[in-house]
């Protein structure tokens, strides 16, 4: 039995050694899986007039360009009744990894070829030059119209039509009125857009980093003002005088008498940076709350790479 024993053991050294020289002998000649294939590409072998453009704007800016919100819809075998069987996926904007969702955005599309190129240009022109690499957003998601929906009653409900918004994995434009605006009304729109980008930026950074700027407000954020005004004018002026440079909104309408929250206050002051140079706005506000907080603003902006 001993001897039995001992032989078995014998037999399963060898047999591992022999194993770990197999492995040795192959280290070097491991085939790692094919990487999953990148949706966002536009395809090498494309040829036609959007793939051209979108493959262009990728080779200048480092981003990817969209059209369409559905980044693949793929035929993945058959039903037993013959129907194709399709695998979808969508951007979605923006979704995030945590949290109940209580958001959806439905686009319309960019259909016509000139109107395609026409919004490339305007954000070319507009808004890449101001954008340093780590505020360029993985994507751009150029579209006509964006429509937000929010949850009411367990059902999403339509809320408002939205400029842009800006996810994880792209950052979507309503780009309709544009193709015919004035230059100064091109820029304006662009300064619009480009306090979104950074107001987001801004919404993921560390406390740490914006507390210079919301120190000012943190105990007035979505808070009750003593009074309640009955005029968007006297409404605007509780606001100033508190420090604010936007009104509360929900449902898109101003709440008179409630102060913004720090997403409202964040986009307001980047918009102020974006649009002002601190003499503008020394003369339009005569508050020095804003003055700070415009200061503060204007510096943490500099810091993740705004470019004026």
């Amino acid at each position: 039995m001993k001897t039995i024993k001992i032989f078995e053991t014998l037999i399963y050294c060898i047999l591992l050694s022999l194993s770990l020289i197999s492995c040795a002998d192959n280290e070097d000649g491991i085939i790692p899986e094919a990487p999953e294939k990148n949706y966002f590409a536009v395809d090498n072998n494309a040829t036609d007039e959007e793939s051209v453009i979108r493959r262009q704007f990728y080779k200048d800016n480092g981003c990817y360009l969209l059209y369409n919100d559905t980044l693949r819809n793929d035929s993945i075998g058959k039903k037993a009744n013959g129907e194709i069987i399709y695998k979808t996926e969508t951007i979605d904007v923006p979704y995030v990894m945590s949290g109940l969702r209580s958001v959806a955005y439905k686009y319309t599309y960019i259909k016509d070829i000139d109107k395609k190129k026409a919004a490339v240009d305007f954000i070319n022109k507009y808004v890449l030059p101001h954008l340093s690499a780590k505020l360029k957003p993985y994507s751009w998601l150029l579209v006509n119209s964006i429509t937000k929906y929010t949850v009411q009653d367990n059902a999403f409900t339509y809320d408002s039509e939205q400029m842009s918004v800006v996810g994880n994995r792209a950052t979507a434009i309503a780009l309709e009125t544009v193709f015919d605006m004035s230059e100064d009304e091109a820029r304006q729109f662009s300064k619009d857009i480009l306090a979104s980008i950074l107001a987001a930026k801004i919404s993921i950074q560390d406390a740490s980093i914006i507390e210079p700027f919301t120190k000012f407000s943190n105990s007035l954020y979505e808070t009750n003002a003593p009074s309640t005004p009955d005029n968007d004018e006297s409404n605007s002026e509780l606001m100033q005088e508190n420090g604010f440079v936007c009104t509360h909104l929900i449902w898109g309408f101003t709440e008179y008498g409630v102060f913004p929250n720090k997403a409202e206050d964040a986009e307001a002051f980047a918009k102020l940076v974006v649009e002002k140079n601190e003499q503008e706005v020394r003369d339009t506000y005569n508050n020095d709350i804003i003055i700070e907080k415009y200061l503060a603003m204007r510096h943490i902006i500099l810091n993740l790479g705004y470019v004026f």
